[in-house]
């Protein structure tokens, strides 16, 4: 008894699965690439909030701080976003590509930067003018205004 290979009536079906695999391929690494650079911007997210974060925090519990000079509370919690993000900004570009702007706060107190007030809150906000293209492509994963996190916080 013998087996034969089925064929279509067009001819062999030789050579299918490599044409099925060419087809597929380009596919799949649209896929992975931008997978890839979907991380890497959702990295750049998750540090520009840990950044804003910490310094949520360090405005937060600064209250009683007695600092020198110039400094107020406020330029001690944007120096430790700009402190916590500097993986955002590899090169050391000048000026950084993170934005973090004067705190703001509310509350009955009426706190200021030089004058904090236990129960008012305090939001600090911070933006990055990030920019991830995909190669090859014209395509920026960033949004044009870039990436930006903002937390509030109660002063204790």
């Amino acid at each position: 008894m013998r087996f034969y290979s089925r064929r279509s009536r067009l001819g062999s079906d030789r050579g299918v699965q490599l044409f099925e695999f060419a087809m597929i391929l380009p596919v799949f690494c649209m896929l992975l690439v931008g997978m890839v650079f979907g991380g890497i911007l959702l990295y750049d997210y998750v540090t520009l909030a840990d950044a804003v974060a910490a310094g949520a925090r360090t405005l937060a519990t600064s209250r009683g701080v007695t600092l020198t000079g110039t400094s107020t509370v406020c330029t001690l919690a944007q120096s430790m976003v700009q402190a916590s993000v500097a993986s955002l900004n590899p090169h050391n570009a000048t000026p950084s590509p993170v934005t973090v702007p004067a705190p703001t706060f509310t509350g009955t107190g009426g706190s200021t930067c030089s004058k904090l007030v236990e129960g008012d809150w305090g939001t600090i906000t911070a933006s990055y003018a990030c920019s991830v293209p995909i190669p090859f492509t014209t395509v920026n994963l960033c949004p044009p205004t870039g990436i930006s996190s903002s937390t509030t916080v109660r002063i204790e």
